[in-house]
């Protein structure tokens, strides 16, 4: 069984290789190659949840399976520590043979910037240079390397709690990206200046509002994942086109959505499609250079099996990891 740490995992993975292979997987789930069951959420203690999110990928003969097992505690931070931790295990579908123990923090954060970084590439401009993003953690570094990857970035406006954190985290994602990053001084201005905003925040309540959305913007939401967090508010839903990762997942979690819906300011139909939809050629994404998009994301299982899947096969070719008896 091979075991891949997070510099393992960093050496196998690149954005623009995972947005291909997770597009891939979602073509083979579009053509019924997978099995994606709901993920089980359990709440532990008083602020803390264990989500196991299971998946299937049949590709030609060859079956993998995967699930991945992350707790979430809100209480982390205060302390010092990630809100969130993950392991994966990647399994032969063949045989049910273990192949790989991956650490699944690193895998959620890039999958998780991948499939943002792959909705893009239908819901923003493809001349889109301005971005802003909300949030200086470990998911907004994902999420500007991924975006930076499939977009003619020129420079980022980050909106940060801590300045300090902030500052930081802008001095490390300009040396990587090779473009301005820095501290936004004003979240209004950033917000109207952006062709593409990113929310990665852990915030409850909205970050972004809609009567600030210029037209032709492109807004990506992935921080918040319970019924009663949001990151952007009703009116930036209302005047947006809307995708989502899964349809399930969105009306089981997405509150950025529930909420709007349960105040009657949108139906069920305002989310136009899924993923697999917008990658399959079924529903169109942008239709218009003016258009406000939107894309929310609470993740999905299928995208943590493509990156395990990948991250494997990388690392065999390369001979990186540890490989144990169990």
């Amino acid at each position: 069984m091979l075991v891949l740490s997070r510099d393992d995992l960093r050496a196998a993975l690149t954005p623009l290789d995972l947005v291909d292979a997770l597009a891939a997987a979602i073509r083979a789930h579009a053509a019924g190659r997978t099995r994606v069951p709901p993920r089980a959420v359990h709440p532990v203690g008083a602020d803390g949840l264990l989500i196991l999110m299971p998946a299937a990928l049949a590709d030609g003969d060859a079956l993998t399976l995967g699930t991945k097992l992350l707790t979430y505690y809100g209480g982390n931070r205060a302390q010092g520590q990630p809100t969130i931790y993950a392991t994966y295990v990647l399994l032969d579908g063949a045989s049910g043979r273990p192949l790989a123990l991956l650490e699944g923090t690193f895998l959620t954060g890039i999958r998780t910037g991948a499939a943002s970084a792959l909705a893009a590439r239908h819901l923003a401009r493809p001349d889109a240079r301005r971005l802003t993003c909300f949030g200086a953690g470990v998911q907004a570094g994902f999420q500007l390397r991924c975006l930076a990857a499939v977009l003619p970035l020129e420079g980022v406006s980050v909106v940060g709690r801590d300045p300090g954190r902030a500052h930081a985290f802008c001095a490390e994602l300009e040396g990587e990206l090779g473009i301005p990053v820095e501290v936004a001084s004003d979240a209004r201005s950033a917000v109207t200046a952006a062709d593409v905003i990113t929310c990665a925040t852990t915030a409850t309540a909205p970050v972004v509002a809609g009567v600030d959305l210029r037209p032709g913007v492109h807004v990506d939401a992935v921080g918040a994942f319970r019924r009663d967090a949001r990151e952007v508010d009703t009116e930036a839903v209302r005047r947006a086109r809307v995708a989502v990762d899964t349809y399930a997942g969105a009306w089981e979690e997405a509150g950025d959505l529930l909420i709007p819906l349960g105040e009657g300011a949108i139906g069920r139909e305002h989310v136009v499609a899924e993923l697999a939809e917008l990658v399959g050629g079924i529903r169109a994404g942008r239709t218009r250079a003016e258009e406000i998009t939107l894309f929310k994301s609470v993740g999905w299982a299928l995208e943590d099996l493509a990156a395990a899947r990948l991250a494997y096969n990388r690392a065999r070719e390369r001979s990186i990891g540890l490989e144990v008896s169990l």
